[in-house]
């Protein structure tokens, strides 16, 4: 629907009420983005630091087969939580830019809506993108370290 048409069927009570509506699922979805970067981020600095430590384990019994297949292990378990994650993130990112496309509507109208002037910006739009694109990029950006750290801890035992 054109929002000019809806304008002329929308009083401005209901105006601001649809406003007050996209800007409080706004505020939950970024919650919702939150913890789920928050959960992500949180296991790949646990897998790091487990990947680390293997890689430096100096046992002389079984040190050098351990310091390649657990790495190499953790590396495949990484990469797979990096897949499962990427639909739940972007998932999220596509809600927001939804609701966002929703609040640009809402601002065309008009009508009620003087008090958030100061959110009423020409680049919103490039703003609101900038500000998912990490989150939309981090499962990408550990799966791909991931799999570096993967061939780097091949690399070091066929040397």
């Amino acid at each position: 629907m054109d929002p000019m048409d809806e304008a002329q069927e929308l009083t401005e009570a209901q105006i601001l009420r649809a406003f007050e509506v996209c800007r409080s699922e706004l505020h939950h979805e970024y919650g919702v983005l939150a913890n789920r970067l928050n959960s992500y981020i949180t296991s790949q600095a646990f897998l790091v630091s487990g990947y680390a430590i293997s890689m430096g384990n100096a046992n002389s019994i079984w040190g050098n087969r351990f310091s390649l297949y657990f790495p190499l292990l953790l590396s495949v378990a990484a990469i797979l939580l990096s897949v499962r994650a990427q639909p739940g993130i972007s998932g999220a990112c596509n809600i927001i830019s939804r609701w966002h496309s929703r609040e640009a509507d809402l601002f065309q109208l008009g009508r009620g809506l003087d008090d958030y002037n100061p959110i009423r910006t020409e680049g919103l739009r490039d703003i609101n993108d900038r500000n998912l694109w990490f989150a939309q990029t981090s499962a990408w950006i550990f799966g791909v370290a991931w799999l570096l750290m993967a061939l780097l801890s091949i690399y070091l035992h066929t040397m």
